[in-house]
């Protein structure tokens, strides 16, 4: 089998768009953790690496969110039923919390401490 010139650039093309994924993916997972904080004023990213307190103002009242030893939480809510302060603590990435009468969404990206495979499928 001869290989002709646009073998070639696709043989080319394919090792390019592979090396950029693979490199892309290893600079995302050593990223330190972060979590992302939207509301009806836009959206805020913080590091979970240092903590603080957030307070921010809903259709509802205020909301307060807590970053503290590289976990995010919702600590109050003027909400009535404050299921966002129920939801707990969030610190894996991808894992997230909303807090919906006051339209704040808060969910994480990056390396979180303990990567793990919640399911799988064979």
């Amino acid at each position: 089998m001869k290989l002709r010139l646009f073998d070639i650039l696709a043989i080319v093309f394919s090792l390019a768009v592979f090396l950029a994924f693979t490199l892309y993916g290893n600079r995302m997972s050593q990223e330190e953790g972060y979590v992302i904080i939207e509301d009806e004023a836009g959206q805020s990213i913080y590091p979970l690496e240092e903590d603080r307190v957030i307070d921010l103002e809903g259709p509802v009242g205020e909301t307060v969110i807590v970053i503290e030893d590289g976990h995010a939480r919702f600590e109050s809510s003027d909400c009535d039923d404050n299921l966002c302060v129920q939801m707990g603590e969030i610190h894996r990435a991808g894992e997230w919390a909303a807090c919906l009468p006051n339209k704040i969404f808060m969910y994480t990206g990056g390396k979180g401490d303990d990567q793990e495979v919640d399911a799988g499928v064979y």
